[in-house]
């Protein structure tokens, strides 16, 4: 098998600002990454290693603060993310008006019907705006805030622009 494309990885936001996996079926997705080069997203582990008086190495493991850049986002008012990221730079929003859902999801095999998808609460935050020439530039943060959740969605609905999350393990045809 030959190694996985970038764009098998996709990154989408709930433009309707749903603050809670159970919302997921209220949830309206919309595909982030159309200007950008280059996304990750930096899991931040978050460890720390003690040597002890016997010689002996301990690290203690927090876990994780994930979070991703997304840089730039251009402004363009045919986006549906658009109107709520102007809102919460130009009025500083802050906490839960900040708060919605990410959903990630992996296509390993394009021939299959359905594909590898996490949903997550998220936080949202304008980074700056402005920019240059090139257009009005409104760069965000997205850190996670909350429950993850692992599931999938159906090509078909990734297929229409309109993934459906559904939480569990993809069903064995």
């Amino acid at each position: 098998m030959a190694k996985l494309e970038r764009e098998a990885l996709g990154h989408y936001l709930d433009t309707k600002f749903n603050t809670k996996v159970s919302q997921a079926a209220e949830a309206e997705f919309e595909i982030i990454g159309d200007d950008i080069e280059e996304m990750s997203v930096e899991l931040n582990s978050d460890t720390e290693q003690i040597k002890n008086i016997l010689g002996q190495t301990k690290t203690k493991d927090n876990g994780y603060t994930p979070s991703m850049d997304a840089d730039p986002f251009y402004a363009d008012p045919d986006k549906k993310l658009y109107p709520k990221l102007r809102d919460i730079a130009m009025n500083r929003v802050k906490g839960d008006g900040c708060k919605t859902l990410m959903l990630e999801v992996i296509v390993e095999d394009t021939e299959a019907e359905d594909h590898k998808a996490w949903l997550s609460e998220v936080m949202v935050k304008p980074q700056s705006y402005g920019g240059s020439t090139e257009g009005m530039n409104i760069p965000f943060n997205v850190s996670e805030d909350g429950a993850r959740q692992e599931g999938y969605v159906t090509a078909e609905s990734m297929k229409a622009g309109k993934p459906v999350f559904t939480a569990g393990a993809i069903p064995v045809v």
